[in-house]
């Protein structure tokens, strides 16, 4: 296949995801049903459970300061839901998704939040939902952090419908058209999608949505591991490990002012982080490691390459500008590829002139490579005396 032509059916692939993420996170249910619906400010901890796809576990329905603190929450809908110019703080909650009750339907959101004023999400647990979704923002003149995902355990984000026929395009985040928000931090969370058991798009999306110049949106210390099509052996896949992604005419509209550092994805599809559209966007010192794969010995098929810095909205060069990738370490095993060497593809072939300082890993790369990088992150975890997932009773949340 000439380079062309596997540019041009690469750069198709990120614009499936993109706009199949975009008609996914613009649907967002304050409707309907709820086990408990908040109208009031507060903490509220319990058990809430949902039974249908149209039911939410929670809703929150006032922008008076709310906080859900160690709530356990089921059900195949959405486990919480959060309207216009809501306060929220989800801290110490364990959420799990069940399969959807109707056709057509994915596991619901362990969030779905839609013009927020205020967000942290932190020290939680959820397992086979189809994710978080902030869906455009209202309001950030409050001191303190405006929104922060931080010290999440994550397990198969899904979005297969229950009928087998479709998908919803999942992601274990998904920022929406999030502008000009300073104080954005999305670190230290642990996201690991297993094969057959997940549907996960852009495990992060940033979709429109920016930080500012002084204070860029930060995705910083996070360890994704997994992204793969369904089934796994399929060798068509159009998700990554984080997209900085949108369709904005203008530069005030456009993906713009973040940085991505000291992030490690493993075991992604297609690429491990890619640059399609915005400005001033920085990711330096991340590690991408793909061995091509699968726990059952079959290769993983799916992966093209781990780093792509390109304008695929074709966007004027007044929007789609000044990007540095810098000092990542890199070891993407894709069938076929040839850089640095045979059957790897480190840089996306023609699509990545920004990107400099690649310390490119020795190989082979192979399942015992990506399992270094768990045992890494562990050991990270150790050193700076963190936990992911909710804490134990007797240790106090970071400030």
């Amino acid at each position: 296949m000439k380079a062309t032509t596997r540019i041009t059916s690469w750069l198709w692939l990120a614009w499936a995801s993109a706009a199949h993420g975009l008609a996914a996170c613009t649907h967002h249910h304050l409707g309907g049903a709820a086990a408990l619906v908040i109208t009031h400010g507060g903490t509220y901890t319990g058990t809430y459970r949902s039974t249908s796809s149209g039911m939410a576990c929670v809703r929150v329905a006032t922008t008076e300061p709310v906080v859900l603190a160690g709530c356990t929450l089921t059900g195949p809908g959405n486990l919480i839901e959060a309207g216009e110019g809501a306060d929220l703080t989800v801290r110490n909650c364990r959420g799990q998704g069940l399969a959807p009750t109707a056709d057509q339907q994915a596991p619901g959101r362990f969030l779905d939040v839609y013009r927020p004023s205020r967000l942290v999400v932190e020290h939680n647990e959820f397992t086979q939902t189809s994710g978080i979704v902030v869906n455009r923002w209202s309001g950030a003149g409050q001191p303190g952090p405006t929104l922060s995902v931080c010290y999440n355990r994550v397990r198969n984000v899904d979005g297969r419908w229950r009928d087998g026929q479709g998908s919803t395009h999942s992601s274990f985040l998904i920022l929406n058209t999030v502008q000009h928000l300073p104080r954005v931090d999305i670190a230290f969370n642990e996201v690991v999608n297993e094969p057959g058991q997940s549907l996960v798009e852009d495990n992060i999306n940033l979709y429109n949505s920016s930080g500012t110049a002084q204070s860029p949106l930060h995705v910083h210390d996070n360890f994704v591991q997994g992204a793969y099509p369904f089934p796994a052996t399929a060798d068509k896949f159009t998700g990554t490990g984080l997209t900085s992604d949108g369709d904005a005419k203008t530069a005030e509209e456009a993906a713009a002012f973040i940085e991505a550092d000291h992030n490690q994805f493993v075991a992604t599809g297609n690429a491990a982080m890619n640059i399609a559209a915005g400005h001033d966007i920085y990711y330096h010192h991340n590690r991408a490691v793909t061995s091509g794969a699968l726990p059952g010995g079959q290769r993983f098929r799916a992966g093209h390459a781990a780093l792509g810095v390109f304008n695929f909205y074709h966007q004027p060069p007044s929007v789609f500008f000044n990007h540095r990738v810098e000092g990542n370490t890199v070891g993407y095993v894709h069938w076929g590829g040839h850089a640095p060497g045979p059957d790897r593809q480190d840089l996306s072939e023609g699509a990545c002139a920004p990107c400099t300082g690649t310390v490119h890993l020795l190989d082979p790369i192979t399942p015992a490579t990506e399992a270094r990088e768990w045992r890494s992150w562990q050991q990270k975890l150790k050193q700076k005396g963190l936990v992911v997932g909710p804490l134990p009773l007797n240790k106090p949340a970071r400030p």
